[in-house]
């Protein structure tokens, strides 16, 4: 059964959870609730995420933040008292860990998110806006990848995603729990920690500090839709204001990239070509493309993106060279 509780809501003064508040896309989603007036509580098990992404948040009078795990449900119930709405950011986030641990990625990503509908049920949520995968596609050739097309994960993370995706939607048909799931495409930015299992731009960020060749795993005919943080921020704020029960939203930017032509960006922005792109053995669960089709985000939730991949990159570097004082050369 289905019940259509809520149809539009405001942000101001919302008593908001954020899951993984101190992580790459949570950091970010929190500051912005904050910005907009909500009253926000942040829980984070510092797996991936670092308190120094929450600097910023914790001066301000109407956040709080408690350290916990989402595999608590005792912890879940008891944080979720007076809050309505929730964004469920926390996640076991890499492709390439989740296929050495793939036991560990099941455990946080569908384990947790069960304890958070459960708990959510229990405290009688008014909505909540889950972090999915466009890994939930998987590698098949069919492109841009519409949400109702087939779906063939390969790795253990999409695996776990898709998982999730079908307990937000059956707690929606049979709870009546207002469920909105995100497929985010290759989201980059601020904040992104820059890891051998972080996103390719993070990790090509990392090593235009230090005057290194970009590294492409594979040919890099491999394209990707690179999605920049504040379009993601952007489409949690539009899916809390709009009502989009029970649906799965791609969130990309609707452009394709391939690697090699991003790597050269990269190089031109930052004047730095007298660095080479060095081609590596293909990594297992890599996916070949990737190219979202976010005609219903614009439908459902009015969601267009504003960053192409240019700017979003020299916003990126921007930053970054503010925030740590490294003269990146940008041009």
């Amino acid at each position: 059964m289905k019940f259509f509780r809520i149809k539009t809501m405001k942000i101001k003064d919302k008593k908001v959870l954020v899951t993984g508040a101190a992580g790459f896309v949570g950091s970010n989603l929190t500051n912005k609730l904050l910005e907009l007036g909500a009253e926000v509580t942040g829980i984070d098990n510092f797996f991936n995420g670092k308190l120094e992404n929450l600097e910023e948040s914790l001066e301000n009078k109407n956040f709080h933040f408690k350290k916990g795990d989402i595999r608590d449900l005792n912890f879940l119930i008891d944080i979720l008292k007076d809050i309505e709405i929730v964004y469920h950011e926390a996640a076991f986030t890499s492709v390439p860990q989740s296929i050495l641990m793939p036991d560990s990625c099941n455990d946080v990503n569908v384990n947790g998110t069960l304890n958070v509908l459960n708990a959510s049920r229990q405290r009688d949520i008014e909505k909540i806006i889950f972090a999915s995968s466009s890994s939930v596609y998987g590698d098949l050739p069919a492109l841009p990848k519409k949400e109702d097309m087939k779906r063939l994960p390969i790795s253990p993370y999409g695996v776990a995603k898709l998982a999730c995706e079908a307990y937000m939607q059956s707690y929606y048909e049979v709870y009546g729990l207002n469920t909105v799931s995100l497929r985010y495409f290759n989201v980059y930015g601020p904040r992104q920690k820059d890891s051998p299992y972080s996103g390719v731009i993070a990790i090509w960020l990392g090593r235009l500090i230090k005057n290194k060749d970009l590294i492409i795993f594979g040919d890099g005919e491999q394209s990707r839709d690179f999605t920049y943080i504040n379009d993601v921020v952007q489409a949690n704020l539009l899916a809390m204001e709009n009502n989009a029960s029970g649906e799965i939203i791609n969130i990309g930017a609707g452009s394709p990239i391939k690697l090699t032509d991003l790597a050269k960006l990269a190089l031109k922005i930052t004047n730095k070509k007298e660095l080479k792109i060095i081609y590596a053995d293909p990594r297992p669960g890599d996916i070949l493309h990737s190219f979202a089709d976010i005609s219903k985000a614009k439908k459902l939730i009015k969601f267009q993106p504003k960053f192409t991949q240019e700017k979003g990159l020299r916003d990126y570097f921007t930053w970054f060279s503010e925030k740590y004082e490294v003269d990146l050369n940008l041009n």
